[in-house]
Order: C-alpha cells, then structure tokens, then sequence
C-alpha cells in the first residue's frame, strides 16, 4: 500500500489550536473554525469561533470576534466578544462590546466598554440613518 493509504494516514484535528508564534508578524485578515494563540505579532481583522488567547508575548493590533477572549499580552483596537478576560500581564486599549468582562488584579483596560445589545443597537440606528439618506437621495433625483 502507498505512504498515503491505509492505517498510516493522519486525520486532520479540527479541535486543534492554531499557533501564531512567538517571531512571526501576520498582516491581514484571520479567520479560524476553533481556537486561535498568538504568541507573535498580528496586526488586521481576526475572526475565532470559539477562543482567542493572546499570550505574554503576544501583540494584537485590529478588530476581534470571538466567543472567548483571554488577554495576558497587549491589544489595541476593537473587540466583540461574548466573554473577556484581562489576565494580570494583559492589557486593553480601545473599544470591547461583550457582556462579560472579568481584569484580574494588574490587568489594564484603557478605552470604552459596552454590552453587545448596545453594538447591536448602534448599527441598526446607522442601517436606518442610511436607509433615509437613500431614500432622501432618490426623492431629490
């Protein structure tokens, strides 16, 4: 039988953690079905189903959507989860919608926070603002 075939083949785990080390730099948009670390350095868009973890080592610079965010690094940007947690070498800056938010002593969180009812709530008030310069715009035409 050949080297692909048969007893020997792996299977792929799709409950796996995907890596980001400690060295790499990513640039981009990231997007996985399970878990993501970052140990390195990842600045854009990073989308992880079910749990973001970025480690001491770690840097985040862009926009986060997860279920789960553990923070022991550094992130500066925008993040939606359904819960965060601020580790005591973690630190925050900028925006976090989640409705669960948890800094362990020596943590930091410079910005804003707001459940995600009230994110959902300013992009349907801005759909409507949009949807009324639109029709404003066809009633002038």
């Amino acid at each position: 039988m050949g080297i692909f075939g048969g007893k020997n083949r792996i299977q792929s785990q799709p409950k796996a953690t995907t890596l980001i080390a400690e060295g790499c730099t990513v640039n981009g948009h990231i997007q996985v079905a399970n878990a993501l670390q970052i140990d390195g350095h990842v600045e854009g868009q990073i989308e992880a189903s079910k749990l973001l973890r970025i480690s001491r080592s770690g840097y985040v610079v862009g926009e986060i959507t997860t279920e789960r965010l553990i923070i022991n690094g550094t992130f500066e940007g925008t993040c939606h989860a359904k819960f965060v947690e601020i580790l005591s070498s973690g630190h925050i800056t900028g925006t976090i919608y989640s409705d669960n938010l948890t800094i362990e002593p020596g943590g930091k969180f410079n910005g804003n926070s707001s459940d995600n009812k009230v994110e959902k709530a300013e992009k349907e008030s801005e759909l409507i603002d949009d949807k009324v310069a639109i029709m404003d715009n066809l009633k002038l035409g």
